[in-house]
């Protein structure tokens, strides 16, 4: 099954209201609710991607439930679709009676002046197959281009991600004049939201917006087409053709016998086209009038005409919304589940798997006398992934060799099938051996992570950079920077994150892992935290869709 654009708003909405819970006694109903949809669901034999599916399903049917009978019985995703099927029915309605009526006054004649030929070709047939072709130029030309996004992406991007968030802005400073309560609104969250997504969706809404366009196109053609039958078939209605230049009735036949070349070989001559003597007799000479002019030359041209809009006009804009209902599913399958947020639900619902065997090895490692005196070990890089996980990590020594302390992993006796692989980076050298090996085993109990390295850095780009390299985060997914909530988030802190994500950290997801001071005995940070929404902010303005914050929980 593939996710709609609707289920994936449907899914971000959703994901978003797990995400301000209000209460801790709501998150923790949260992940209960999680871990139940995968229990019931068989989790452990689905894919993330179903995993996420049913979970989407499930808490449809949640929603609609707690919202009762008399609730907002309506999802983004049903808006957008219900918005999306009215707003084609305007467009196609408002294309084809514009065509209609265009056309219908177009090919007004009183007898005296026929209808120009070289104009109506112009208006309803050149002007639609230059946009066609325009189109598709762009298209091919768009993989190519390194100073950015087309004209149309651009535009797409400028009406939903800047100028609706710019009406919402609006929107909120006048409800916040006319109100006195104090308490900030959600809609700056909403505004900052939709800002946020510009890069992740600009590519889920450009194709449907090419449907649209094309829908209105496609109907302004096809009521043109409709307008012209409608005279020639109940009217009296001559054609000709006139020009100040040059042009032999010769040329002019050679470029008609030219445009017909599509129908001509199926079609009989007499409809493919006006023959050299038709078009001879259609060409108007002003001093002289249109009275010797042949009646069956005058009404010639109308076939021509009829099939040169069904050629270049309907059928490229056919083809156009057939290319988008394609190129649009083509970027819903390669729509990146991988992203923070939706890892994050995937922990959450995998969750009890890794807490009972953590609590077994937890509880077997305070009895075993090894495990404190590792827990004591000092070490720059941690490593899990060096040994192989059936290994003996208590060796028998030989006769007479001195016993060796092992370099401390960056979580205790963690498996390296249990979570997600993951790396640490740890700034400044608060963060020793004994803190970070808290907050692996940290993460490995509260986000599914299996911490394989944990890297002190200096926040220094390049002396960073050389340090992470390929074979250091080969594998591992999420990066975790560990940052002391009550810091505050400085332009170079900021910077630093922006840079590292865009250089070494393309590929990757970035989290900001709020916790205490490391010598504090409890690192949690709680839910409603000053310091911790302040964070949040801030990275979200940043405007990167794989890059969060996140947490340690009391």
């Amino acid at each position: 099954m593939t996710l709609r654009l609707s289920d994936i708003m449907d899914l971000d909405y959703l994901l978003t209201l797990d995400d301000h819970p209000g209460s801790r006694a709501a998150g923790l109903k949260a992940a209960a609710r999680d871990r139940d949809i995968f229990r019931q669901t068989d989790g452990a034999k689905m894919t993330d991607n179903a995993l996420v599916e049913a979970w989407l399903s499930y808490r449809r049917i949640l929603y609609f439930d707690q919202a009762g009978p008399k609730g907002y019985h309506r999802l983004p995703g049903q808006v957008f679709n219900q918005m999306f099927a009215w707003t084609a029915r305007v467009l196609a309605l408002a294309g084809g009676l514009s065509g209609l009526a265009l056309a219908y006054g177009f090919l007004a004649y009183h007898g005296v002046r026929p209808v120009n030929v070289a104009l109506f070709f112009f208006v309803f047939v050149l002007v639609p197959a230059v946009f066609f072709l325009f189109f598709v130029a762009g298209l091919v030309i768009q993989p190519f281009r390194r100073s950015g996004p087309g004209t149309f992406s651009t535009v797409v991007s400028r009406v939903l991600f800047d100028m609706v968030p710019s009406m919402l802005k609006r929107v909120r400073m006048k409800v916040k004049t006319e109100s006195s309560d104090p308490e900030p609104s959600r809609l700056d969250e909403g505004i900052l939201f939709i800002r946020t997504k510009k890069r992740e969706y600009q590519a889920l809404f450009f194709w449907p917006l090419v449907m649209l366009v094309s829908l209105f196109a496609l109907f302004f053609s096809a009521g043109a087409l409709g307008g012209t039958l409608f005279r020639v078939t109940f009217s009296d209605v001559a054609f000709g053709w006139q020009s100040t230049l040059a042009a032999t009735p010769s040329a002019v036949h050679d470029l008609v016998s030219l445009v017909s070349l599509p129908w001509a070989a199926w079609m009989p001559e007499s409809l493919a086209g006006p023959t050299p003597a038709q078009v001879e007799g259609t060409r108007i000479i002003l001093k002289q009038g249109i009275a010797a002019l042949a009646t069956e030359h005058l009404t010639s041209w109308w076939p021509f005409l009829c099939m040169s809009m069904v050629c270049y006009a309907v059928i490229p804009r056919l083809l156009i919304i057939g290319g988008a209902i394609l190129g649009h599913r083509t970027v819903l399958n390669r729509f990146d589940f991988h992203q923070p947020r939706f890892r994050r639900l995937i922990v959450r619902m995998k969750s009890p798997v890794m807490d009972i065997g953590l609590e077994e090895n937890t509880a077997a490692r305070h009895h075993h006398p090894e495990a404190k005196k590792m827990s004591g070990a000092r070490g720059p890089v941690k490593d899990l992934s060096s040994e192989p996980a059936d290994a003996n990590p208590h060796p028998a020594r030989q006769p007479g060799e001195q016993e060796i302390a092992p370099a401390t992993p960056a979580t205790p006796a963690t498996p390296a099938s249990i979570g997600t692989p993951a790396v640490v980076l740890a700034p400044g050298p608060a963060w020793d051996q004994a803190a970070t090996a808290r907050v692996a085993n940290l993460l490995a109990r509260q986000f599914f992570l299996d911490v394989r390295q944990v890297i002190p850095i200096d926040q220094d780009l390049d002396a960073d950079a050389l340090v992470l390299g390929p074979d250091v985060l080969d594998g591992a997914d999420p990066i975790i920077f560990l940052q002391e909530v009550w810091q505050p988030p400085i332009r170079g802190i900021l910077y630093y994150l922006v840079q590292l994500k865009q250089g070494v950290l393309q590929d990757k997801n970035l989290w900001v892992l709020l916790t205490q001071a490391p010598e504090e005995e409890n690192l949690g940070v709680a839910d409603r935290d000053v310091d911790a929404k302040v964070w949040q902010d801030c990275i979200l303005k940043l405007g990167h869709p794989d890059m969060l914050v996140e947490r340690i929980r009391p």
